[in-house]
């Protein structure tokens, strides 16, 4: 959920102060810290490139950190407080 509340956080700066796609990488993983930075350190080489997106990286976060069975859990709970 960290992640989650993280990103959206940054993306509202991003939009606000335009910041510019090349420099949208650089800035989030400066801001990254314990396990999630050593995720980044020990896959950066190999996702660093022309296909690169902070998109990408963040699936291999969610993938990590968030699995998809907690996932489900979190929908199926917010569809549910939805319907009451």
């Amino acid at each position: 959920m960290e992640l989650e509340e993280q990103n959206r956080e940054m993306e509202k700066i991003f939009i606000v102060v335009e910041v510019l796609d090349e420099k949208n990488v650089n800035i989030r993983t400066f801001y990254l810290t314990e396990e999630v930075d050593i995720l980044w350190n020990n896959v950066q080489d190999g996702l660093l490139g022309p296909e690169f997106t902070w998109n990408k990286f963040l699936e291999e976060l969610r993938v990590k950190f968030y699995p998809v069975m907690v996932q489900r859990q979190k929908e199926k709970e917010f569809m549910e407080l939805k319907d009451e």
